[in-house]
């Protein structure tokens, strides 16, 4: 058997990652050096002596690839995920625990395994395919599970949408390809039923950079960012309507009976330019006669009504000072 010594002599020649330097992460230069290291000789190639130990011969490169997995399995380190080149320098697919992405045709598909993972993970594996994407998951009623709630994009050449293509309701399209967020099966909840998982597809062509806020199921008591989604088909206000103001007591009966509790903000309107702010009230302070110009929903079974004590000429949240409702 080889002594350690021999075996490093062995390894020397070929390119290392070496732990917790900026190169060792699985797509940086580190790793791919190893890569192409390691696809460099063929099989069965010509064997070379070790100097040192004249007797000894160099094993065929298959057999220094073994030598090289168990180096790094004794360490406790892993090289990376998986990483396939399409041939031009370019990862065609990754995978990580997170998630998966592959090229199919025009288009890189993403597909999400772990709804709840760091946003990290999912921005390593779009890099590792040249895309400058950034996905964050944000906590969501189960309503908005699967949904974009926002998505920025900036620069590139390809990073504006066609502008004579006619408006697709699965996302804006560059050079006819569709930017789109969907799940598998369609409308099923991921993080929340099983075998459910979110798909997103980017032009292969595109260059720019888009950063998205994904809906994914919120943990208990972890509040909404869809918060202000209350009265959308499905939320948990769905059918309510406040467009002209309604009694706080009609409004709490009306959540009482969707067994639902409320708390309350104050809605202050500036004079001057029609902007709002908002001041938490406990409920003693709120009168039953007082006026709920909107509702957002906080988290699981608890909604919040934005009021003010006197009824205004107008509901401030149509005035163009701050998102309508739903309703």
């Amino acid at each position: 058997m080889r002594n350690t010594d021999e075996i490093n002599e062995l390894l020397r020649p070929l390119s290392r990652v070496r732990p917790g330097r900026p190169d060792s992460h699985a797509a940086g230069t580190g790793a791919r050096a190893l890569l192409t290291s390691i696809r460099s000789e063929e099989p069965g190639g010509p064997a070379r002596t070790i100097t040192r130990t004249p007797a000894a011969r160099r094993p065929p490169r298959r057999l220094a690839l073994g030598l090289v997995a168990a180096s790094v399995l004794a360490a406790g380190f892993v090289v990376g995920p998986s990483l396939l080149e399409d041939g031009r320098g370019v990862a065609a697919s990754y995978a990580n625990s997170a998630m998966e992405i592959r090229r199919e045709g025009d288009q890189y598909v993403a597909r999400i395994k772990d709804p709840f993972a760091e946003h990290g993970a999912y921005t390593q594996a779009f890099h590792a395919v040249g895309l400058n994407v950034s996905l964050r998951p944000v906590p969501v009623s189960p309503g908005g599970v699967g949904k974009i709630l926002g998505a920025i994009i900036t620069g590139g050449k390809s990073s504006g949408p066609d502008p004579t293509t006619e408006p697709d309701p699965s996302g804006p399209r560059f050079d006819g390809v569709p930017l789109s967020m969907g799940t598998t099966p369609k409308d099923c909840r991921p993080g929340q039923d099983a075998g459910c998982v979110t798909v997103m597809r980017i032009p292969a062509a595109f260059t720019g950079q888009v950063d998205v806020r994904l809906g994914r199921q919120a943990r208990p008591g972890e509040e909404y960012t869809n918060f202000d989604s209350a009265m959308a088909p499905g939320e948990m206000f769905d059918g309510v309507r406040l467009r002209n103001g309604r009694p706080v007591a009609d409004v709490l009966a009306e959540a009482r009976r969707r067994g639902l509790s409320a708390t309350f903000s104050l809605v202050r309107v500036d004079a001057a330019t029609g902007g709002l702010s908002f001041e938490p009230l406990p409920d003693g302070r709120v009168g039953p006669d007082w006026t709920v110009w909107n509702a957002w929903q906080v988290k699981a079974g608890v909604i919040r009504l934005l009021v003010t004590s006197e009824r205004l000429p107008e509901n401030p949240f149509y005035n163009g000072s701050a998102p309508p409702p739903a309703s």
